[in-house]
């Protein structure tokens, strides 16, 4: 147990799914007490019991953070007075061309990884500025806020938006002692990316492992790890700070395999174009040829 999270309460969005309650156990074992929120109620508090059976002390609650009514009674209600720690994991991502894309799809997007991510910070640093004793904020924005992503424009820039709202948080909620710092993980192995890491007997996460530096996928243990140090007093000289945890992906550009749910093409929605290419082979979306070798774009890492 880490002691300087003992006594400390903690909030983890997205907490339902595999990063999240990744997030929520690690705090939880290092002595917090984690409240774990998610749309998904009956999911959080299945995380939050798996949680309390191993000696963590960890509640759930429903929260859809787009409803600002629904965030403010979380931190109001739920929370109480005193907040040390806010984890703003949950997120929305779904592949699709821009020339398809309809407004809907777009701000839905907007709505859960940029505006949800505002209303869950705004309440949180209100709750920590009140309370007088600074805190830690970290948000996640996926490698995706840092390289573009092909056909993931809609999520890649709501991700890129909230990494540059967390460093201007950063900048105004340091006077009060409130850090704030933005995680960015890679391709990590979560219930999400397990199709598609699986194709092909299992080919596509062999190509992924070749591409990625320290040749392996990511865990959500590591991103609890990092978010854990970012919380902690280790990093306590540390705000407006972005950590990559991709295992070095994106110092080779993104993997080259993507997600399409395009409805513009026919091709299967989980598709593999890297091998490297055998002669001919590609992708083909919106009537254009895409190589292996130019298409880039991650699967969201967010829950």
């Amino acid at each position: 147990m880490n002691p300087t999270s003992t006594g400390r309460v903690a909030v983890v969005t997205g907490a339902a799914g595999s990063i999240g309650s990744a997030i929520a156990a690690h705090l939880a074992a290092d002595g917090a007490r984690v409240v774990l929120t998610d749309r998904d109620g009956a999911g959080a508090e299945r995380r939050a019991a798996a949680i309390r059976e191993a000696g963590g002390d960890a509640v759930a609650a429903v929260c859809d953070q787009t409803d600002p009514g629904e965030v403010d009674r979380l931190f109001g209600e739920v929370v109480g007075d005193q907040l040390d720690i806010c984890v703003a994991n949950a997120g929305y991502g779904r592949a699709g061309s821009v020339l398809n894309q309809d407004l809907r799809e777009w701000q839905r997007h907007v709505d859960v990884n940029l505006t949800g991510t505002f209303l869950v910070c705004r309440a949180a640093a209100r709750t920590m500025a009140a309370h007088g004793r600074g805190g830690s904020i970290v948000i996640n924005a996926s490698t995706a806020a840092v390289r573009p992503c092909t056909l993931f424009a809609a999520y890649a820039a709501s991700k890129a938006g909230a990494d540059m709202f967390a460093r201007c948080l950063a900048d105004e909620l340091g006077p009060l002692g409130i850090r704030v710092n933005t995680i960015c993980p890679g391709v990590i192995q979560t219930g999400m990316t397990g199709p598609i890491l699986g194709a092909d007997g299992g080919r596509a996460q062999a190509v992924l492992e070749a591409e990625t530096p320290l040749g392996r996928v990511g865990d959500p243990e590591d991103v609890a790890e990092a978010v854990a140090f970012l919380v902690g007093d280790g990093a306590r000289f540390i705000t407006g700070a972005s950590i990559l945890i991709d295992g070095g992906q994106t110092l080779r550009g993104y993997p080259r395999w993507f997600v399409n749910d395009d409805p513009a093409t026919p091709d299967p929605q989980w598709r593999i174009i890297s091998d490297p290419p055998a002669p001919g082979r590609a992708f083909t979306a919106l009537g254009r040829t895409i190589s292996a070798s130019t298409s880039r774009t991650p699967e969201s890492s967010t829950p």
